[in-house]
């Protein structure tokens, strides 16, 4: 009974108290912590790619702009949002994505900047690819590169489908510069577009291969005249045959060099009734010599050969 008269001792007064305190927090909750907007930078991720795909997206961040009391604002930064793209049930090709806002309590979504991500699924695929070897600067002028070996021919190319085919060509470079002996070199592989421009998001397997250049030294150079094997068929003759280089340096030990006094180009015949012929000639190049072009140009002009009457 005391418990109850208690309660209700100057019951009226206990409740506009209560009444009183409660509006008071009111207040206070409304006045000292309001509801503000402001906005977080959140990265954009990528969920539920699908197998064997690769998504491709240019947005990389996404502006959340959120509405919440300001102390939340105060309590939390951009690490307590998650903002992605679900591309679960999508196949290749171009999408546009409602980005997805995961955020703590009490914040309110209120907008994002973009409002949807432009996101391309591109097939994985791979691809075998020849190698191609440019050298960078010349060895002594005493040496001369007799060989240049790989430790493979091929390598294989990997990346989004769309990346991968503008590849034309996978390539290294090996640096001659001053050497005078032969060397093993680590060279990273590079995979380049019709313009070599290195191709993004394809990566090379293996991305480094090594080459042997195999180098002799004291070595004897010597120029000698470059002889074009040219000829026609009966009853038609060449003349004013030229061949561009004229002449070419040729390198190699002493006791080969001194046994060559020209080189001469591979046979050629030309067509019948082709009256002018120019066209690029390979070189017959002995063992042991080396030349800087393997090929040379070759003009003529081809006529009918006069016939001899009796009188």
């Amino acid at each position: 009974m005391k418990i109850i008269n208690l309660f209700y001792h100057n019951f009226l007064k206990k409740l506009i108290a209560l009444i009183v305190a409660f509006f008071m927090w009111v207040f206070v909750m409304t006045e000292q912590d309001p509801e503000i907007e402001d906005s977080y930078t959140v990265p954009l991720t990528m969920s539920n790619v699908p197998y064997e795909f690769i998504a491709i997206c240019e947005t990389k961040s996404v502006v959340i702009n959120t509405r919440a009391p300001r102390s939340n604002f105060v309590k939390y930064d951009a690490n307590a949002f998650r903002v992605y793209a679900n591309l679960e049930g999508l196949g290749e090709g171009e999408h546009q994505i409602l980005p997805q806002v995961i955020m703590p309590q009490g914040f309110e979504l209120v907008e994002t900047d973009p409002l949807v991500v432009n996101v391309k699924l591109d097939p994985l695929i791979e691809q075998q690819m020849p190698i191609e070897l440019i050298t960078a600067g010349a060895v002594s002028p005493d040496a001369v590169v007799k060989e240049i070996t790989k430790s493979m021919d091929t390598v294989t190319i990997v990346g989004p489908k769309s990346f991968v085919e503008k590849a034309v060509k996978v390539y290294g470079s090996v640096n001659l510069s001053n050497n005078t002996s032969s060397f093993e070199q680590q060279i990273p592989m590079n995979a380049v577009d019709e313009k070599d421009n290195i191709v993004p998001r394809v990566r090379v397997v293996p991305s480094v291969i090594t080459v042997s250049v195999d180098i002799e030294s004291g070595l004897k150079k010597r120029i000698v005249p470059v002889i074009p094997e040219l000829s026609v068929a009966e009853g038609w003759e060449l003349t004013k045959v030229s061949v561009e280089p004229a002449q070419m340096e040729i390198v190699g030990a002493e006791s080969v060099i001194n046994s060559i006094v020209t080189l001469r180009t591979e046979p050629f015949t030309v067509q019948t009734g082709q009256r002018f012929f120019k066209g690029s000639l390979k070189l017959l190049i002995p063992d042991g010599v080396t030349v800087k072009s393997e090929e040379v140009t070759v003009s003529a002009e081809v006529v009918r050969k006069s016939v001899m009457r009796d009188q």
